[in-house]
């Protein structure tokens, strides 16, 4: 569908403002490149000590880990020495009853045991083997009892050892801990730290394409009116031209016009003159009859009418052309005009038929036609939800859906007057088409056009793509109206 194009005479800022705009901008973008690289380096040494750190909480993880392997050794080790120790000290205590039990038996009894195992003896050997009998078992329990002790002892010595070593490690292991919790502590203020910068980063990345978008549309504006001064340029030097052409004309004309009055004026002098000789000879015939007079009179008046009839017709040429006696004077200054006519009209025809071939591209036609070799419209002119990150919110023209490689064409005829890249557009062109009126085409996988390039409607100016910031193959197209973007559903 194509609707006729009616744009208004632009009105838009001078190029002194529009340039002022473009350097501050280019100041503004150069300073968040700075910021961007200072970000981008805080981010590398951020990144940089987290690693560290990342490394550090490892080896502290690891000691934990270690530590707390050799704690439940230890603990287990501990809780079976106290087993033993509960033994030794319970068969130390059950040898120590029973020999108190022996002592206090023999105490009750006195010397009748020992009287009745000497009575009961059938010689002095008995006698003596049951004395070194009693002897042997009190040496015995003595050093049962000893015995019984110092394995007390050692495993008391040995919980005690244990119970240390304990205490050692659970101190370490607390060390341990405590050195985990500050570097979770310092990694999770670094973590906030580094999405902090992240975040900070995105934002300036926001700018800079923001900054670069403003670039790119008063880039538009200025090349804008610089298409247009160049308009003006070419119409006022036209307009000149014109203007001499009519001058000279005009004077050609007053040359002619004056030679013609000139003619005029010698013939009718011709005229007077032989009037007088007439009127001379009548003079000096007097003694003439009548008839003579008569006939004198008559060719007297023959010669004037003839002579005023000469004039008449001779200021009849000069003007017009008319039937009387000078037709053929009349007749070929007519054909003459009309020689002269004709060839300054086919003069201005061919002039203008040749002007047509040179600047038949880049002609507006009033007009845009639908840009792209087939595609639908995928996301309209407007408020959006950004699809991406990056792309923007406020949508200033139309998506496109179409494969990657699909004919661009040029809307309109016009000149071309950028091409260029950026990480937002990514690959795009803008042309120019006269009257405040502009075209841009984005994400283009590949660009035919160069800037200065006229161009015709219809032209295949570029290729889609997905360049820039981009979800997929697509042609992103706009239309701008002295400088300001409108919905080009209103156009194509």
């Amino acid at each position: 569908m194509v609707f006729s194009l009616s744009v208004p005479a632009f009105a838009a800022s001078s190029k002194e403002e529009v340039q002022q705009t473009l350097d501050s901008l280019e100041s503004q973008k150069e300073s968040l490149q700075s910021r961007l690289a200072a970000l981008q380096s805080s981010k590398s040494d951020t990144e940089s000590y987290i690693s560290s750190l990342d490394q550090e909480l490892n080896t502290v993880y690891s000691e934990i880990s270690q530590l707390t392997t050799e704690l439940e050794q230890t603990e287990t080790d501990l809780a079976s020495t106290q087993q033993q120790l509960e033994e030794a000290k319970a068969n130390e205590q059950e040898q120590y009853e029973a020999l108190k039990a022996r002592i206090r038996a023999m105490y009750e009894s006195g010397d009748t045991s020992l009287m009745s195992v000497f009575l009961q003896a059938d010689s002095i050997s008995s006698i003596l083997n049951a004395s070194e009998y009693i002897s042997r078992i009190s040496d015995y329990d003595a050093q049962l009892l000893t015995n019984l002790n110092e394995t007390r002892q050692q495993i008391e010595t040995l919980e005690s050892q244990l119970q240390e070593q304990k205490t050692q490690l659970e101190d370490l292991k607390t060390q341990e801990e405590s050195k985990q919790a500050e570097l979770e502590m310092v990694m999770e203020a670094k973590q906030t730290e580094l999405s902090s910068i992240n975040s900070d980063i995105g934002t300036v990345y926001d700018s800079i394409s923001n900054t670069q978008e403003e670039i790119d549309e008063n880039n538009q504006i200025l090349a804008a009116i610089q298409y247009q001064e160049e308009l003006d340029r070419q119409e006022a030097l036209k307009q000149q031209e014109a203007a001499q052409e009519t001058q000279e004309a005009s004077e050609s004309t007053a040359d002619d016009s004056a030679q013609d009055q000139g003619s005029s004026q010698n013939e009718t002098s011709a005229s007077d003159d032989a009037a007088g000789e007439s009127s001379a000879a009548d003079s000096s015939s007097g003694n003439t009859s009548g008839s003579q007079d008569s006939a004198a009179s008559d060719n007297s008046e023959s010669q004037d009418n003839t002579a005023s009839s000469d004039s008449s017709e001779s200021q009849d040429s000069t003007s017009s052309s008319d039937n009387s006696g000078s037709q053929d004077n009349t007749a070929s200054s007519d054909n003459s005009g009309n020689q002269d006519s004709s060839a300054s009209s086919d003069s201005s025809d061919s002039s203008q038929d040749n002007s047509g071939s040179s600047s038949s591209a880049g002609v507006a036609t009033g007009s845009l036609i639908w840009p792209c070799a087939g595609g639908y419209i995928s996301s309209h002119f407007g408020g959006r939800t950004s699809p991406t990150a990056g792309a923007s919110s406020n949508h200033k023209g139309v998506d496109i859906a179409a494969s990657t490689g699909t004919a661009i064409y040029a809307a309109d005829g016009g000149t071309v007057v950028t091409v260029s890249y950026s990480s937002a557009r990514g690959n795009y062109i803008v042309v120019s088409h006269g009257n405040g009126l502009t075209t841009l085409y984005q994400h283009c996988s590949a660009i035919y056009a160069s800037v200065g390039d006229k161009v015709s409607q219809g032209d295949v100016i570029a290729a889609v793509g997905s360049t820039g910031i981009s979800t997929g193959a697509h042609l992103h197209f706009e239309v701008w109206v002295n400088g300001v973007p409108v919905d080009p559903e209103n156009y194509i």
